[in-house]
């Protein structure tokens, strides 16, 4: 099976290499670039695809119409595979700005380095210095949150919560604690 492959969103001839269903149609599968959450699934035609990629909201086909899936997102990134007739859309919230797997994706590098270290990397010297370093570090980032919180000061506050998220995430490698853990116990805080 081929891996998946982006989709330029900005070069519609790029819809003509999209394989389709005996009906006409592709899988949709929606997921969240920040977490990676599968949303909801939709089916598409041509038509609804070129319409999802030139407005960068989700169209989905029922029956004879084109609809509007959710207005409330925006298509980030679309993926595809030759092999297949379904695409992944990686959508966000309008009000975030961040795009990718912001997260997973960070870990995911801290992880390699932990796997290959480079010398240079500040987080192979973070993981090489071992709970004592890491640890402090997290103490010192906790406290900075606490005092940029204590000022009102937003950027600050954003920068430091930041920071105190990458030393989380160093620990979290450095134990071999897989983030998908920390995803599932902050979902059974929803309940």
């Amino acid at each position: 099976m081929s891996t998946l492959k982006p989709l330029e969103l900005s070069l519609l001839s790029e819809i003509d290499t999209i394989r389709y269903n005996e009906n006409g149609l592709i899988l949709a599968i929606i997921q969240d670039c920040l977490e990676g959450t599968v949303l909801n699934w939709v089916w598409m035609n041509a038509e609804a695809l070129e319409k999802t990629i030139t407005s960068k909201q989700v169209w989905s086909c029922q029956e004879t119409a084109i609809l509007l899936w959710n207005s409330e997102i925006t298509v980030k990134e679309i993926r595809y595979n030759d092999d297949s007739p379904m695409v992944i859309i990686g959508v966000e919230e309008q009000h975030q700005e961040l795009s990718g797997n912001t997260l997973s994706g960070l870990f995911d590098v801290i992880c390699d380095r932990r796997d290959y270290p480079q010398l240079e990397s500040y987080t192979c010297k973070l993981l090489a210095g071992g709970d004592n370093k890491i640890l402090k570090k997290i103490g010192e980032e906790s406290a900075e949150v606490v005092m940029a919180c204590k000022d009102n000061e937003k950027d600050a506050i954003a920068g430091e919560v930041a920071d105190l998220f990458y030393h989380t995430l160093v620990a979290l490698a450095y134990h071999n604690v897989e983030l998908r853990n920390v995803y599932q116990k902050l979902e059974s805080r929803r309940k």
